[in-house]
């Protein structure tokens, strides 16, 4: 699965510079302490389990993608990516239902996906990317699950400091929590317009929760919107669960089942 059109509203949002008024809610220096409070819970993780549960439309289709994600994170700032990952994912969409098992350690990155749950006991070898270029396009591919817009730079919400004034900030409840909904208006451009992003932080810790972000292009809209639960904050995981081996192999029906449990052992 590509995720390119996402690409293209990342790379829209990055380069925005200016945020249309809002009435705050919340005074600004409350708002700038709020920020403060976020950047400081985030970067007291050093690894993390967690679940996702997102939701996305391209500008090219009229189906919602589905998907559901378990993945470990170990944070590592002077990667590119910031982080190692083990990763296992279920999709279910117009093109099928699907399972994928994705990895990075660094310097190689594994890649397995079966497009047909009846053939998990087939034992797919998984695909192992050694040379640079190409891991980095591997992870670059699914790196919208792995909470790029917490952990892929050095404090990401006081980077809206100088213009916390003119964020609206909301108190709400989201699943039974009280959250802050931070929300941010950006700019039209000659070519996208109506481009809103939502934070959802959790008030107990100030941690992300849930994600939410929109643009249209022409008569087109694209959106996407995750919901996070977090399995184990700074577990102690070694390094050495992430390293990925030339010759590794797995049990697609014992992982598969552990996911299922894992995914939905609260509902």
């Amino acid at each position: 699965m590509k995720h390119k059109y996402f690409l293209v509203l990342n790379l829209v949002i990055v380069f925005l510079t200016a945020t249309s008024y809002c009435n705050a809610q919340i005074k600004e220096t409350e708002a700038i302490e709020i920020l403060q409070k976020i950047d400081n819970a985030i970067s007291n993780i050093s690894t993390v389990v967690y679940k996702m549960d997102r939701k996305d439309k391209y500008f090219s289709k009229r189906d919602t993608i589905q998907q559901t994600v378990i993945c470990s994170l170990l944070i590592a700032p002077k990667d590119k990516f910031k982080a190692y990952n083990i990763l296992d994912f279920e999709y279910k969409g117009v093109e099928g239902h699907t399972y994928g098992h994705r990895k990075y350690d660094g310097k190689k990155a594994l890649w397995v996906t079966y497009f047909n749950l009846d053939s998990l006991n087939t034992g797919i070898p998984p695909d192992i990317y050694t040379k640079k270029r190409e891991v980095r396009a591997i992870v670059q591919n699914y790196s919208n699950m792995l909470l790029q817009e917490y952990f892929s730079e050095k404090k990401p919400f006081m980077r809206y400091k100088v213009s916390a004034g003119m964020i609206k900030i909301d108190e709400e409840v989201l699943n039974d929590e009280p959250v802050y909904m931070l929300e941010i208006h950006y700019q039209d451009t000659e070519d996208y317009r109506d481009a809103v992003v939502k934070h959802y932080i959790r008030k107990s810790d100030y941690l992300p929760v849930a994600y939410y972000s929109t643009i249209k292009f022409e008569n087109m809209e694209q959106y996407m919107y995750y919901e996070v639960e977090y399995l184990a904050i700074n577990p102690d995981i070694p390094k050495d669960a992430f390293a990925v081996q030339n010759n590794e192999t797995f049990n697609a029906e014992e992982r598969y089942r552990d996911f299922r449990q894992k995914a939905f052992a609260r509902q």
